[in-house]
């Protein structure tokens, strides 16, 4: 099987991909309507988070940790979603045999702003979120997930001086 083209893994992954994307952008609206329930009716926030948790349900009255708990979910997902159209839009791109456009570059830096929002979220969440909801929900630095960030900023500054150099080649035939 080809790497790149048509019918190729890469192609593949494209598809894989807007499936994967297909059931985040439903995971994003569930999300949103989560974090616009809890800013309308506090008591559902609260409730929700009871019920996950699998305590007692309470009224409280400041719900500033369910509000953080619904948008760092949001957030997240959302991220989630722009880190995967971005991916799938670099991988339509090396199918057509054109890795090195411009167009590339910006995907690659909105790739690294959406994995600092995948970072920034799960800290929050770590933070925010009740015991009971997940198991061992432990946040701690992960050093390789930020070193990765990096890495494709990097990228994307390699990605501008390719699509320069094609394009000066491309200038001079």
């Amino acid at each position: 099987m080809k790497l790149i083209g048509r019918r190729s893994i890469a192609s593949a992954l494209r598809w894989v991909l807007g499936f994967v994307n297909v059931l985040v952008s439903f995971a994003v609206v569930a999300t949103g309507l989560l974090l616009l329930a809890s800013l309308v009716a506090p008591d559902f926030g609260a409730g929700f988070i009871d019920a996950l948790a699998k305590e007692e349900p309470g009224w409280r009255v400041l719900m500033l940790k369910e509000h953080t708990t619904f948008l760092a979910g949001f957030i997240a997902t959302l991220s989630t979603w722009w880190v995967l159209n971005r991916l799938r839009r670099m991988f339509l791109a090396v199918n057509q045999g054109d890795a090195f456009e411009r167009a590339n570059v910006g995907r690659l830096q909105g790739i690294g702003v959406g994995l600092i929002g995948v970072q920034i979220s799960a800290f929050i969440l770590a933070w925010t979120v009740p015991e009971g909801v997940i198991d061992d929900l432990d946040y701690s630095i992960d050093l390789g997930a930020w070193l990765g960030i990096l890495i494709v900023f990097m990228l994307a500054e390699v990605f501008r001086q390719g699509a320069a150099m094609r394009d000066e080649h491309q200038m001079t035939i």
